[in-house]
């Protein structure tokens, strides 16, 4: 019943991925916050994150069609993406949220990005997949796609030449606390992401205990 619900889960999570990045890349979202059309969009962790989780989420589906079961290097893979998209959701409630305004934030293609799809996998991996089978350093993997991103992301910050053109790059607000904690925050954001991680993990052992 479990990897029925989980094969299910993870072929709409692959599909409805795609569906709001196209949304998105169409330009189809209206007035959504944090959004580019075309292959602009590819420089937001939303989109990237969520990218991941619906490839994921698809090689899930394809495991259960083909071996019956998910293998645990996919496991891993499957709480990595889950984090990411789970530190983007937090990311819009606690943050981006109150601070850019709701009605963007969870627009068009934002709606299932910012919201519907961490959701999904997160219940995912807590009430259907056995992720707690995994040995706890495992989790760790999950800081890999946040760090690598946060890479990628300062190196676009820094390009721009005056800080004014630094802070107008900076969509995140990593510059917010002073040039100088860049880093700082890039090293939080990826511990941030380790730790939902972990309490996914957690949240699983409790919820479809051994």
């Amino acid at each position: 019943m479990a990897a029925t619900a989980s094969l299910l889960a993870n072929a709409a999570i692959a599909v409805l991925s795609v569906g709001a990045w196209l949304h998105m890349l169409l330009g189809l979202g209206g007035d959504a916050t944090l959004s580019a059309r075309g292959i602009g969009s590819f420089k937001y962790y939303t989109v990237l994150s969520n990218l991941f989780s619906g490839f994921v989420s698809g090689m899930c589906a394809a495991a259960f069609l083909t071996l019956g079961s998910v293998p645990l290097w996919l496991l891993t893979l499957k709480i990595a993406a889950t984090a990411t998209v789970m530190v983007t959701f937090l990311t819009v409630i606690l943050l981006l949220g109150p601070t850019l305004g709701w009605k963007g934030m969870y627009s068009g293609g934002n709606f299932w990005m910012h919201g519907a799809l961490p959701l999904f996998a997160a219940l995912d991996c807590v009430f259907l997949l056995p992720v707690a089978d995994l040995p706890v350093w495992a989790t760790l993997w999950a800081m890999m796609p946040t760090a690598l991103y946060a890479v990628f992301y300062l190196r676009m910050v820094w390009r721009g030449v005056t800080h004014e053109e630094r802070r107008r790059i900076d969509f995140y607000g990593f510059l917010r606390w002073g040039e100088d904690k860049a880093y700082v925050v890039a090293t939080v954001m990826t511990l941030i992401t380790w730790l939902v991680a972990l309490a996914l993990y957690g949240a699983s052992a409790l919820a479809l205990p051994r």
